[in-house]
């Protein structure tokens, strides 16, 4: 089935009771640079004791410590080698526009650290999010993770593994190890969920960026070292359940890096679970120009994922 805009009253019914496969928008539901809001950071904090685990606060207008809004933690890609939490998505920092505050996350990258510590810092930065909730002024009940490409991939893992201690650093001090760190919501974004499929797109970087990942030998550029059974380790997949908060899924169509396959290998499973109310689907047809097709924020859906994030935050997709 797919979602109408044109009809939102029907909309909403449509999508409580049956699977989402988003409608490709007009050009006036698309994201216009002129709707991104020009505000600087915030603040800039320390969510864990170590280089690397650092955030960035984006308050919108009138925003004040003591409101209680919703907020996007936003965790960047890079292939979990580079990036930083200065590549804040223009799709997520136009929720400012709305009055959402904005935080965007680093996190140890693969040079330094292998899997599954990136997956603990995301845990790390909610975690600290919600107990810091008050100088955020942000409701920590309604704190919901997207992330772009690597950064979609970790917040997967993060999201949809919940209970699985691998994802939890085992220094957490007490004051976040008593916080939850389930999103409210999740944004995937061209995330990467079957690492092993991943490697048969043929894009030039994957081995090299597993390798890294996995603290195998990256010295031979186009060539994997590791054992699949370590690769397959890091799938997300399979940790899909019918309790996992509500997802939005938003593809590349012409997706060169990451190939559109990986989202309908999730959407699918999500189906045969019965998760018709809670996983949304937007392909979004950005085409192979534009960043591969690997950066579609600009072609998202933006009346629906608006909606999206508004019924998730309200507890209404359930």
């Amino acid at each position: 089935m797919k979602c109408r805009l044109g009809l939102m009253g029907v909309l909403v019914a449509s999508v409580v009771l049956s699977g989402c496969l988003v409608a490709n928008p007009t050009p006036a539901q698309r994201l216009k640079l002129s709707q991104v809001p020009s505000i600087p950071v915030t603040m800039t904090v320390d969510y864990g004791p170590e280089t690397g685990q650092q955030l960035d606060v984006y308050a919108p207008y009138f925003w004040r410590p003591t409101d209680a809004r919703p907020a996007l933690v936003f965790v960047h890609g890079g292939g979990w080698n580079g990036g930083s939490r200065a590549d804040l998505d223009r799709l997520f920092k136009s929720e400012l526009r709305r009055g959402w505050v904005v935080i965007s996350i680093d996190y140890r990258l693969s040079f330094a650290v292998d899997w599954p510590t990136p997956v603990q810092d995301v845990d790390r930065a909610v975690r600290y999010v919600r107990a810091h909730a008050g100088e955020f002024g942000i409701d920590p009940g309604k704190v919901v993770t997207a992330g772009h490409s690597a950064g979609a991939h970790l917040v997967l893992a993060q999201g949809l593994g919940q209970g699985d201690p691998r994802f939890v650093a085992p220094d957490l001090p007490d004051e976040l190890a008593s916080v939850s760190s389930r999103p409210t919501a999740i944004v995937d974004m061209s995330g990467p969920v079957d690492l092993v499929s991943w490697l048969e797109d043929d894009w030039e970087a994957s081995e090299y960026a597993l390798n890294l990942l996995f603290g195998c030998d990256p010295s031979v550029f186009q060539t994997l070292t590791c054992p699949m059974a370590t690769v397959a380790s890091g799938s997300v997949l399979d940790l899909l359940d019918t309790g996992d908060p509500p997802m939005y899924i938003a593809h590349g169509a012409s997706d060169d890096v990451v190939r559109l396959r990986q989202p309908f290998m999730l959407y699918h499973r999500a189906m045969f679970l019965g998760m018709f109310r809670t996983v949304w689907l937007d392909v979004v047809d950005t085409g192979p120009s534009d960043g591969r097709g690997h950066f579609p924020g600009l072609g998202v859906n933006l009346a629906t994922l608006d909606l999206f994030l508004d019924l998730a935050v309200r507890g209404t997709l359930r």
